[in-house]
């Protein structure tokens, strides 16, 4: 223990004794503390002080009821110290917590102790080493790994934000930011095939928007990933009949327990895209083992039936995306990034070849289809994106090509076009004004 943390006022009993074990305070907020004690400014309660603590920001809730259940031994993992639970998973529970020396901010995943077991222990190894292969901007990346007594944890980026899981509580999302949000999470899948690791639950909750630039996508939860890699010797993790998957975005292979490659990761993409944009997911029955096997030989409800003015363009892309057959789908993330992006560029034609609305990215219903118990603000927007607003001095009454420049001149309003209501005003005046001086005149001839 820390010289320093066994100054902890004694006379605050078993809460000193767990706050000295935690060493969540530093030496400055320990002499303030013990000043603060015995000046009988702050409690000794164990409860009372707890809440105090927590106001001046120097515990989380989460620590004060770790330290108040006496547990504060739990708030130490290895090198990092443990701030509050951000989410859990098949395998294990996540914290954000801080690496004490370096004091970097991380994403600690633990597996469950009641899960242990040598295969989940066996599984959780092959992730350490898969994941020090990941170093890309789309996916979430891993800094540590290791094992304290029978507890495995992975450290790994703290990235801010909400998944689109979350967003997609307030109602579907716009086609514009599925398809940019789709096009970055099949990179980061497209960089994972690469280095031989398939996801195998990619579902919304498994991509994160970072809060930070409301833009930046993230592939999370590479926990279930496996290594595509006949020559390990370890059947239990290359063996067909494996199958592992959330049921509403598994790919016909995976739930046929068939041997995978990257292409079922593009269809459980293409479902998260479908159940984005709709508010549903591909296949909808009540029975869930329905809704698995319904994926095997059929094809889903058209999304141009939710979505009509969908640009035909990514109807197609969503198409082929869901394709039954693996070889009738894109056979490589990139290949998935390529055809979305191509949404915000202009559509090459050809001479004569006529325009159609539905050909082009701009064509995209202002609302999404009405889906029940949605709440909540819409998320969506066109896919190409309005320009700012004008500042109303400046408001257009009428725009013209500049020949030299090739770009729109705004004309400004003149004073009695921003200001109508008086234009009027005073012209009836004048009206009136003008009939009074007609009387006047004509009465003195």
């Amino acid at each position: 223990m820390n010289p320093d943390r066994s100054k902890i006022p004694a006379s605050l009993g078993e809460f000193g004794e767990q706050l000295a074990i935690s060493e969540i305070l530093n030496p400055q907020q320990i002499e303030e503390l013990n000043e603060k004690i015995e000046s009988g400014r702050w409690p000794t309660d164990a409860r009372k002080l707890a809440s105090r603590l927590f106001y001046e920001k120097w515990l989380t809730e989460f620590q004060a009821r770790k330290l108040i259940a006496s547990r504060a031994s739990e708030l130490i993992v290895g090198r990092y110290l443990i701030f509050d639970r951000i989410g859990g998973g098949a395998m294990g529970d996540v914290f954000k917590a801080e690496h004490q020396y370096m004091g970097r901010i991380v994403a600690l995943k633990m597996i469950k102790q009641e899960m242990m077991s040598d295969r989940l222990i066996k599984r959780f190894r092959r992730e350490m080493r898969l994941a020090a292969r990941m170093n890309h901007p789309n996916v979430v990346r891993a800094y540590d790994a290791d094992q304290v007594g029978n507890l495995f944890y992975i450290a790994m980026e703290y990235v801010p934000g909400k998944s689109l899981g979350e967003l997609l509580k307030a109602g579907p999302l716009g086609m514009r930011e599925v398809a940019r949000y789709g096009a970055q999470a099949a990179l980061g899948l497209d960089h994972a095939h690469q280095q031989g690791i398939l996801h195998r639950d990619v579902k919304p909750s498994n991509i994160l928007l970072s809060s930070e630039d409301r833009k930046t996508i993230k592939v999370l939860d590479l926990g279930l990933g496996m290594l595509i890699d006949p020559s390990s010797g370890d059947p239990m993790l290359t063996q067909a009949g494996n199958v592992v998957g959330t049921y509403d975005y598994m790919s016909p292979e995976q739930v046929k327990g068939r041997t995978l490659d990257g292409r079922s990761d593009l269809y459980s993409l293409g479902c998260t895209m479908y159940h984005l944009m709709t508010g549903y997911p591909p296949f909808r029955h009540e029975i869930p083992m329905k809704r698995m096997s319904m994926r095997i030989d059929t094809k889903p409800t058209p999304i141009s039936e939710y979505l009509p003015e969908m640009p035909r363009r990514l109807v197609a892309i969503m198409d082929k995306m869901l394709a039954v057959d693996p070889e009738d789908r894109f056979q490589s993330g990139l290949e998935v990034n390529d055809a979305l992006m191509s949404l915000f560029k202009p559509k090459v034609r050809a001479p004569g070849e006529t325009s159609s609305s539905q050909d082009t990215p701009s064509a995209v219903a202002e609302t999404p289809p009405e889906r029940p118990a949605a709440t909540g603000p819409s998320l969506n927007e066109p896919l190409i994106a309005s320009q700012p607003p004008i500042a109303p001095e400046y408001s257009t009454i009428g725009s013209f090509v500049d020949p030299s420049s090739g770009s729109n001149v705004t004309m400004p309003k003149f004073w009695p076009a921003r200001h109508p209501r008086i234009t009027l005003a005073v012209g009836i005046l004048a009206w009136a004004g003008s009939v009074a001086a007609a009387y006047f005149l004509g009465a003195a001839r």
